[in-house]
């Protein structure tokens, strides 16, 4: 009875040290990348535009959660002309964070990988026209996913106030077009936001 009650104390005050040090904190991020197709010979990169919010959660001293959700321009550009293609996205990147050095640190930086998920609200050309199929519909897939990798740094203004910098490769894993070809997203992007806490010290 005594070992039960002294491993459910343990239990107990672990479970309480965990929660204590779990921190919510959101804020506004702006960024930009280069994005191309794969599989395409004769494409080159685009700069396009990112922005949105996102969350972190930490879970301990060097372990969280990411979460963003973020209004992205991806798409390709080609050697063979000046044309481009426009892949507008809601992106939203869900990832594993590891944090080096001790929360006491200014400076603290860090590796994530994770997937995204991405609706396409349109895919437009240079003139920013919409580009539609034969059926009056996007001539793109509706939705992407795909995989990040990347790392970056958090760097604190004030107390629990944090600059986020995070640069980041993503892939798509699906095929961006309703044809016969094969053609997935790939980009580079860094990102840039300021976060504010919610919840326990």
């Amino acid at each position: 009875m005594l070992k039960k009650s002294t491993l459910l104390v343990a239990l107990l005050l672990t479970n309480a040290t965990l929660i204590s040090a779990q921190t919510l904190s959101i804020g506004p991020m702006i960024g930009g990348n280069v994005s191309t197709f794969t599989a395409i010979s004769n494409n080159k990169g685009l700069i396009g535009l990112s922005l949105g919010g996102f969350a972190n959660y930490s879970v301990n001293d060097h372990f969280g959660l990411g979460l963003k959700v973020m209004y992205a321009q991806l798409g390709t550009a080609f050697d063979v002309n000046s044309e481009h293609l426009r892949l507008h996205y809601v992106q939203v990147p869900i990832t594993a964070v590891y944090y080096f050095g001790e929360t006491g640190n200014q400076f603290r930086p860090k590796v994530f990988a994770g997937i995204y998920l991405a609706p396409l609200i349109k895919a437009t050309n240079k003139n920013g026209d919409e580009l539609l199929g034969t059926d009056g519909k996007s001539a793109y897939n509706n939705f992407d996913f795909g995989g990040l990798i990347g790392a970056g740094f958090n760097y604190r203004i004030q107390s629990r106030t944090w600059l986020n910098v995070d640069a980041g490769l993503t892939r798509g894993l699906t095929d961006v077009t309703k044809n016969t070809t094969n053609y997935q997203n790939m980009s580079f992007g860094i990102n840039v936001g300021v976060s504010f806490p919610i919840g326990k010290d």
